[in-house]
């Protein structure tokens, strides 16, 4: 083990820590106030649940950027041995754009399965003991069905244009994509992985979901650099 892989082990568990144990929290319009100043049990993950709810795009920019770009990292080290990474910035900026669509997709997919749970278009009512499993499970059902590839494949594109440094047109851009990658691997994963790692997601409460999307992230950051064999 190297030292870089020493100091992302504890990069890691730093920023769990820092999430667990989180010391501030929000407080009225001025923003951020040391846990305690105003409410006696404000601790940890409240803190944090609460900071969220008030800054959704703002956390949701930074938990994703860093996190899915930490993914991207590990994946070239297992790749090259060394975490050095390509246009780094670029794509930190870009994962974080990518953070602040998720918050707004999450609460909308989330809003929308309990809006027509009951109904004609989705008659599965959420309305007894399985209440939250149904409702994970529907809403990361139609997120990862409606949203999971399209979203992959505009990162993708992202991708193409910041390594490339220019516009990538989009029949170049499909003519470089990996036939079986796109076309058999992710397809696969977004059953098989997404649907129940977002099922999980969404029996959390909402102010976490997108806590644990950002890990998740991480994990997404490693899965679209996979280059599976054929």
């Amino acid at each position: 083990m190297k030292t870089a892989d020493i100091f992302a082990i504890l990069f890691f568990i730093f920023l769990a820590a820092l999430v667990f144990f989180f010391p501030f929290g929000a407080c009225g319009w001025c923003g951020i106030d040391i846990a305690g100043s105003c409410s006696a049990d404000l601790t940890g993950l409240k803190n944090f649940g609460n900071l969220v709810n008030k800054f959704p795009y703002i956390s949701g920019f930074l938990k994703v950027a860093i996190l899915a770009t930490f993914g991207e990292m590990i994946k070239t080290r297992g790749r090259t041995g060394s975490y050095k990474t390509d246009d780094l910035f670029l794509k930190f900026v870009v994962w974080g754009l990518y953070g602040m669509l998720f918050t707004l997709v999450f609460a909308l997919f989330a809003q929308g399965i309990n809006a027509l749970s009951g109904t004609a278009v989705w008659p599965f009512k959420v309305d007894n003991c399985w209440n939250t499993l149904i409702f994970a499970f529907s809403t990361s059902f139609w997120l990862n069905i409606i949203f999971c590839y399209p979203m992959m494949l505009s990162h993708e594109w992202f991708n193409s244009c910041i390594k490339n440094k220019r516009f990538i047109g989009g029949t170049e851009f499909i003519k470089g994509l990996d036939a079986h990658t796109w076309g058999s691997f992710l397809p696969k994963s977004i059953i098989v992985f997404w649907v129940p790692a977002h099922t999980i997601t969404f029996c959390l409460p909402p102010d976490y979901r997108i806590l644990m999307s950002a890990f998740l992230s991480l994990a997404l950051g490693f899965i679209l650099t996979i280059k599976p064999k054929h």
